[in-house]
């Protein structure tokens, strides 16, 4: 084989590989940014986390009980490793985002449909209405945080709205600072 056609081959390698590398995106109107690991968290306020407790819920711009929770509005919560059965404070720090993760936590589920015997028959018909259909989730961003100051401080969890899992979305940027609102902005 020819140099130039080894070099050729190498560089059209090299040329495909580059182009299957996702590239960030920079628009924070965008529904696919996401908080870039590496970027800070302020927390304005302190926050005070229940007894026998590990998060806390902010939807508005206000800290909200999970009772309270508005399922069908984006909402964050801040979460702790330690459960203790005393209230726990998150004091105002400035937090780096380590680590992004994204999910879908299941919240509502119908179960599927129990005729004795019949299921297993609907089913192997191609019945699959009995199914009980699609779960509701609420998708997730997972914003793992550090501080040397709080090292107990673990995440802030930042949801969509509840959705079929086919129409479930990540809440955008614009979505989680409203969310958070006063209480804690990000620096990018």
């Amino acid at each position: 084989m020819s140099s130039f056609l080894k070099t050729s081959v190498v560089l059209i390698a090299v040329i495909l590989l580059a182009a299957c590398v996702q590239q960030p995106i920079r628009d924070r109107n965008s529904a696919f940014y996401q908080v870039p690991v590496g970027s800070s968290l302020v927390l304005h306020d302190t926050l005070t986390i229940k007894p026998g407790h590990t998060r806390l819920f902010i939807q508005r711009g206000a800290v909200t009980d999970h009772s309270d929770l508005d399922q069908y509005f984006p909402s964050c919560s801040f979460e702790v490793r330690d459960l203790s059965q005393e209230p726990q404070q998150v004091r105002p720090d400035t937090f780096v985002v380590v680590r992004v993760e994204l999910g879908n936590s299941q919240i509502v589920s119908i179960p599927a449909l129990q005729l004795a015997g019949w299921n297993i028959g609907l089913r192997s018909l191609g019945f699959s209405a009995w199914d009980g259909g699609e779960p509701l989730v609420a998708s997730f961003y997972h914003l793992w945080l550090t501080s040397s100051q709080q090292p107990n401080v673990m995440r802030l969890t930042c949801y969509g709205a509840m959705a079929d899992l086919s129409e479930s979305l990540r809440p955008t940027y614009s979505e989680i600072e409203a969310a958070l609102g006063p209480i804690a902005t990000f620096e990018l």
